[in-house]
């Protein structure tokens, strides 16, 4: 596959991405160019595998770019070197189909590439890829499935803050202070009249986003209510916490 598919496309690359080899090796392989990718595709015979590719390995947007960001040199595109072997080894019809480390260092070995360089890159991609398995102490797989991080990662994205998130913070807040509460509770007062001038003990809740620090912060707040309610003095000052 290298060979035939290699000659057709090692001239589209960019002079800026050109590396060394005198053939498109499996770190090399230019999976950004959609005519290559699909002919990768149909030997694989996994379609499915294309989101896979662009958020891993070779779109505008994938983990790869992210972390290849600052490599210059000989690490220059480690993290895109070693996802793509990945994929290959852990999809391309071996026994196990898992990309191990020691097939991960003989694909991208060479003189100024050491072998603690390609496992660092493994670990750190696994840690952010959304397709990307570990299969056992050394196994890496690549699947059109995705993973835990990248379910979670979506379910977030579809949350609302202020119409989902918030108001479940505001109940679990709630919640946890009504649990076995013995003395009155006051939850967001706008202003320090809410709160009883009483010789009772009162527990006042403040907004959950509230910081406490800052211009006007809720320390200068519950100062200012300690001496006054309204605009009364208020007699009772150390009876609310």
């Amino acid at each position: 596959m290298h060979g035939t598919v290699g000659s057709r496309f090692r001239l589209s690359l960019p002079s800026a991405e050109a590396r060394r080899e005198l053939l498109i090796t499996l770190g090399s392989a230019p999976l950004e160019v959609p005519e290559f990718r699909s002919i990768v595709l149909g030997q694989l015979g996994e379609s499915r595998l294309v989101a896979a590719i662009d958020s891993g390995i070779s779109g505008a947007q994938s983990h790869t770019r992210a972390l290849d960001a600052d490599a210059e040199r000989a690490l220059r595109n480690i993290h895109r070197r070693v996802a793509t072997p990945k994929l290959y080894e852990s999809s391309g019809g071996q026994v196990d189909k898992v990309a191990h480390l020691p097939e991960l260092r003989f694909a991208l070995g060479e003189p100024e590439v050491d072998t603690t360089s390609v496992d660092t890159a493994a670990f750190t991609l696994e840690d952010k890829s959304y397709f990307s398995r570990r299969v056992g102490s050394d196994g890496f797989k690549i699947s059109h499935q995705p993973t835990m991080k990248k379910v979670v990662s979506d379910r977030r994205a579809s949350h609302d803050e202020e119409s989902k998130i918030e108001p479940a913070v505001r109940m679990f807040i709630q919640k946890e202070f009504d649990r076995g509460a013995t003395v009155p509770l006051v939850r967001s007062p706008e202003d320090g009249t809410a709160v009883q001038d009483t010789p009772r003990l009162t527990l006042v809740v403040v907004e959950p986003e509230s910081e406490w620090a800052g211009a006007s912060s809720p320390r200068q707040q519950i100062a200012e209510w300690t001496k006054q309610l309204g605009k009364s003095p208020r007699l009772y000052s150390g009876s609310f916490v």
